[in-house]
């Protein structure tokens, strides 16, 4: 039994449509170091804005329980999608933040608590390693570089917190750029 046979042009057109999209959504998402699957569930969910158990991705996306699993674990640690129960049903749907504005704020939040932060953090602990004498050229040189990571690092935080740090400021920043987000 072919599930396309009751679909109609139209709703095939979109279909391939959500399937080029979940296909260049985990391409670009290894680009940035995040999981494919992970980011393929996350397309699926986002593009048809419709909620799904595990075992609809599963059938969906062609991946493994184990796979999805993990990967679902993951994507609700982000605060990316949010698990839910219909009254009555036994089964866990999954279901992801429709506006996109919302989505990358909370992408950027996320990223930034675990991977700026703790790098920042690194380069300070290094930059309070080096030894503080001016003879040295190499301390002088080491100096000169990790402060100029730093600044460019508060310049970063600076603007996550006129802009990203909560739902409030990002909210404020979208109303000035015309947007509703």
């Amino acid at each position: 039994m072919n599930p396309f046979n009751d679909l109609s042009p139209e709703q095939r057109t979109i279909y391939d449509v959500q399937e080029q999209f979940i296909m260049e959504w985990g391409r670009m998402s290894s680009s940035w170091g995040i999981n494919r699957t992970m980011a393929q569930i996350h397309a699926l969910l986002f593009i048809t804005g419709k909620p799904y158990s595990m075992d609809e991705i599963i059938e969906r996306l062609h991946i493994s329980r184990g796979n999805a699993s993990m990967n679902l674990r993951d994507l609700m640690e982000w605060g990316i999608i949010r698990r839910f129960r219909r009254p009555g049903d036994r089964k866990d749907i999954y279901l992801t933040e429709s506006e996109p504005w919302q989505m990358v704020a909370r992408v950027v939040r996320e990223r930034k608590r675990r991977e700026l932060d703790p790098t920042s953090k690194v380069i300070s602990e290094c930059l309070d390693n080096v030894p503080k004498s001016e003879e040295l050229e190499d301390a002088k040189l080491v100096r000169e570089r990790l402060q100029g990571l730093l600044d460019i690092f508060g310049m970063v935080d600076a603007v996550y917190e006129q802009v990203f740090k909560n739902d409030e400021t990002f909210h404020q920043t979208l109303k000035l750029f015309g947007r509703n987000g």
